[in-house]
C-alpha cells in the first residue's frame, strides 16, 4: 500500500521512538518529535493503523491500579519494520531531502570549481556511513565532478538514458551499473589513479553494495534525484 512522503516520516519517526523507548509510545510524544499537535498525530497514527503500518493497545497509567484510567499507545507493526527497514537503519527520508537540496544550490550557484567540491564530498563520506541515501547520493556526485569536462562528460550523456533508463522507471541493475562505467570513463580519460584513489574505489563498491539492498520505494527515490543532479551538472 503506498504511502505519502508525510506518512513514510510518521513511520520512520514511530520507528525510532519504539526504538529508543522498547516499547510503545504515545501520540503526544510522536507529535512532540514531529512538530505538529497531538490531534494532528493521533489523527496520523490512525489512518496508518487502517494501513497496516501501526497497531494500538490500552495501557493502565503508571502506578495506577487496573481499575484505573488507562491510556492509548502505538507501535509499528510487522509491515512497517519489512517494508521500513531501509529507515529503521538510519535512513532519515527528511534529511536526504536536505542533503540533496545543499548539493543542487552549490552546483546551481556555480561558486564552487567542480575539484574543490568533489574533494569536498570524498572527505564527508564515510565508508561505513549508516544514511545509505545520502551515502550514495554524495558517490555519484564526487564521480561526476572528477570526470572533468572532456571526453568522459561526453560519453556519459549519451550513454546515461541507456544505463539509467527513464524517469520512474529505474532499477538497480542500472544505478550499479553505472558506478562502475563512470569509473570506467575516469579511468579513460587518465582521471582515474590506483594508488592514489583506491578510496574511491572502496567508495564504489560500497554503493555498488547498498544499492543491491536496497528496497524497489528507495531505488527509485535515490535514482530520480541522482538524474535530477546529472541533468544539472551535464546539461542533459
Amino acid at each position: 500500500m503506498e504511502l505519502t512522503h508525510r506518512q513514510e516520516i510518521f513511520v520512520h519517526r514511530l520507528l525510532d521512538l519504539c526504538r529508543e523507548s522498547k516499547g510503545p509510545i504515545h501520540y503526544s510524544t510522536l507529535a512532540e518529535r514531529v512538530g505538529v499537535s497531538p490531534f494532528t498525530a493521533y489523527d496520523m497514527l490512525r489512518l496508518l493503523e487502517e494501513k497496516g503500518f501501526v497497531t494500538s493497545e490500552y495501557r493502565i497509567e503508571a502506578g495506577k491500579s487496573t481499575v484505573g484510567r488507562s491510556e492509548i499507545v502505538f507501535l509499528p507493526t510487522q509491515l512497517a519494520y519489512n517494508r521500513f527497514a531501509e529507515l529503521a537503519n538510519g535512513d532519515d527520508l527528511s534529511n536526504w531531502e536536505e542533503v540533496k537540496s545543499q548539493i543542487m544550490k552549490r552546483i546551481l550557484a556555480g561558486d564552487i570549481r567542480d575539484h574543490e567540491l568533489a574533494d569536498d564530498l570524498i572527505k564527508r563520506v564515510p565508508p561505513d556511513a549508516p544514511d545509505s541515501l545520502r551515502y550514495c547520493f554524495e558517490v555519484m556526485t564526487l564521480l561526476v565532478f572528477r570526470l572533468g569536462k572532456n571526453t568522459g562528460r561526453k560519453v556519459l550523456v549519451e550513454r546515461m538514458p541507456q544505463i539509467l533508463g527513464w524517469k520512474e522507471s529505474f532499477s538497480k541493475s542500472g544505478l550499479i551499473i553505472l558506478g562502475g562505467f563512470i569509473l570506467g570513463l575516469l579511468a579513460m580519460d587518465n582521471s582515474l589513479l590506483l594508488d592514489r584513489d583506491q578510496p574511491i574505489l572502496k567508495y564504489v563498491q560500497r554503493y555498488q553494495s547498498l544499492i543491491s539492498k536496497m528496497e524497489p520505494r528507495l531505488v527509485n527515490r535515490l535514482a530520480n534525484n541522482i538524474y535530477d543532479m546529472f541533468s544539472l551538472v551535464l546539461k542533459v
